[in-house]
């Protein structure tokens, strides 16, 4: 959908500590700190009333740490990337609204459908209430050996800063969020939890075209993961199939165990090396103690091996 790129608001004079503070401009960015979610992350009450207290210079400090900013509590009308990011956040009505968008990959869609669920659009962005399982927002999938997530299967738990950064930069995932997002590294469990509650207005939703192309870098990493693995553990199986003759569809269900952490990976193999039908690995996957503790998921695999 096309829409006009919405104008930063522009400060007339610098806010802050030591600031000219014109009370029009400090209502402003109390504002945007209030509506970024900052009471509810710190429980810090902050009032919009025009005046530079000790309290907004707190929140603007708490805000420019959070950013990986200098931490100089003062705010100049220079100074985009804070105000971008405070705005984002604020006013999400400003924002394109996700009314439609591809869900469709050209490789995993097996794995796409079984990381998360997508809807028109959020009522407001990260406030996700109602709908379970939006993959579109920060989200942790309530697991202690999973960290904070984003779109379908980008899981930052086990991954460097720099890795994360770069990587979303690589998804089209604007600065300010890239960086937000490289705070997550190895963080997991009620860490990430923990994290979610602070950072997920700032973050919001990303679009349906950023998380097409998140998940399709992803995808790739564990896609030659799975090659690897089909090889070592099919070598001694007499004329096993290469990877590309094995059936698309086995070969995406294979990917997607291993994104559930597989731990039957080799007996698997050995079903796919030995020429297993469809209803080989149907079999194998109803009868995974691990694989069918998750009923939908495994639904979706099921359902695509009986087309």
């Amino acid at each position: 959908m096309l829409y006009q790129e919405p104008r930063i608001y522009r400060l007339k004079g610098t806010v802050g500590n030591c600031g000219t503070n014109n009370p029009n401009d400090v209502k402003a960015i109390q504002k945007m700190i209030i509506g970024a979610g900052y009471p509810l992350s710190t429980g810090r009450t902050l009032s919009v009333d025009g005046v530079c207290s000790s309290q907004t210079n707190e929140a603007i400090i708490w805000y420019q740490r959070l950013l990986t900013l200098s931490p100089t509590g003062l705010i100049h009308p220079t100074d985009s990337f804070f105000i971008y990011a405070m705005e984002n956040a604020y006013s999400p009505g400003r924002r394109p609204q996700q009314t439609s968008g591809s869900l469709r990959v050209s490789e995993g869609q097996i794995t796409f459908d079984a990381k998360g669920l997508d809807y028109i659009t959020a009522v407001v962005p990260f406030r996700q209430q109602h709908y379970p399982s939006f993959s579109r927002i920060l989200h942790w999938p309530s697991t202690f050996s999973s960290g904070v997530t984003l779109g379908r299967g980008y899981d930052m738990g086990n991954r460097t800063s720099g890795e994360i950064f770069s990587t979303l930069r690589q998804a089209g995932i604007e600065e300010y969020k890239a960086v937000i997002c490289s705070k997550a590294s190895h963080l997991k469990g009620r860490q990430a939890e923990q994290f979610i509650k602070i950072y997920g207005y700032l973050i919001g939703e990303i679009t349906h075209t950023q998380q097409i192309t998140l998940f399709n870098i992803v995808y790739r990493e564990k896609l030659n993961y799975a090659q690897g693995v089909y090889l070592r553990n099919s070598r001694h199986v007499a004329n096993a199939p290469t990877w590309y003759q094995i059936d698309k569809e086995i070969r995406d269900v294979f990917v997607d165990t291993l994104y559930q952490g597989n731990r039957s990976a080799p007996e698997m193999v050995r079903i796919i090396a030995r020429g297993g039908s469809r209803n080989d690995i149907i079999s194998y996957l109803k009868n995974d103690p691990m694989l069918s503790r998750d009923q939908r998921r495994n639904d979706i695999r099921i359902r695509s091996l009986s087309k």
